[in-house]
């Protein structure tokens, strides 16, 4: 299986839904992880190399598993907003905190809310209901690729 990179920037829905799990490659210690997903460890260091081992690239994950070994991972997710329109966009998982964002791709572009800060979305809130012509943008409902199993109503105004 050949070891491809895809810059942070470069994304957009298909890719997710080609392939519903990403990985960011972040440090040296996860090269064992990735050549145990079957890349070559020699193509691995290869490409790595003309990034310039950069933390910006994305790679395609083959886990079965809820949480991945990596520090970052993106799975495909579908999101339902309050007027019954779906967007697609990513959940984003960290080894630290778990579910951290979730990105919905509107207009060319992922918008991403922090669901554990609430009080950082605010401006992405605005700018989503504007493109979107919402009075309201939650409750949505979340559903994840089947890695990682959401299937939830996201408020974070809800108290």
């Amino acid at each position: 299986m050949k070891f491809e990179l895809k810059h942070r920037d470069d994304f957009n829905p298909k890719d997710f839904i080609n392939h519903n799990i990403w990985v960011q490659y972040y440090s040296a210690g996860e090269l064992d992880f990735i050549e145990e997903e079957g890349y070559n460890r020699k193509e691995i260091e290869s490409e790595l190399e003309k990034v310039d081992w950069s933390d910006e690239y994305w790679f395609k994950s083959f886990h079965t598993k809820k949480v991945t070994p990596y520090m970052f991972t993106r799975y495909y997710a579908q999101f339902e907003l309050p007027n019954k329109r779906v967007i697609d966009g990513y959940i984003e998982f960290t080894e630290y905190s778990g579910v951290q964002n979730y990105s919905l791709y509107v207009n060319g572009e992922f918008i991403g809310l922090n669901i554990h800060h609430s009080d950082m979305n605010e401006e992405d809130e605005i700018k989503l209901k504007h493109t979107l012509n919402l009075n309201e943008l939650y409750p949505m409902i979340v559903k994840c690729s089947s890695n990682i199993k959401v299937d939830e109503i996201f408020n974070p105004n809800k108290k």
